[in-house]
Formats: C-alpha cells, sequence, structure tokens
C-alpha cells in the first residue's frame, strides 16, 4: 500500500497571488497544488523529484525548450 500524498485544490487565480507558497508546497513539503478554471481541475504543481519519477516510470524523457529563441 502507498502513503497517502497531500493534494492542496485552488483556482488559477489563486495560485497566481500565492505562486511561492504552492512551490514551497512542492519543494519542500512533497505536497501537490491542483489548479482549477471554472470548477475543472487544469494543472498541477508538483516537486521535481516527483516529476522525475513520473517521467522515469512512463519511460518518457524531457527535451528542454530555448526560452530565449521564442521569443524572437
Amino acid at each position: 500500500m502507498t502513503a497517502s500524498k497531500k493534494e492542496h485544490q485552488e483556482k488559477i487565480a489563486d495560485v497566481r497571488n500565492s505562486l511561492a507558497d504552492a512551490i514551497e508546497r512542492a519543494r519542500y513539503y512533497d505536497e501537490t497544488t491542483v489548479m482549477t478554471s471554472r470548477g475543472k481541475r487544469v494543472a498541477v504543481i508538483v516537486g521535481m523529484d516527483f516529476y522525475e519519477r513520473a517521467l522515469e516510470a512512463l519511460g518518457e524523457e524531457r527535451v528542454l525548450v530555448d526560452t530565449a529563441a521564442d521569443s524572437d
């Protein structure tokens, strides 16, 4: 059996106003923040360790995008 994971659910506008809090929860406390829009779950903030384990479990690789090139 796996351990329970804390999950916060907030509107995107609320997360925007307290982004540092959501990042801190993910980074230091391994807690996720699910963002909602019009009551629908649309995105999630997770810690880097969780993200990397998920990619590995799915057999996927990261492809970094050069954001500086995108702005030209």
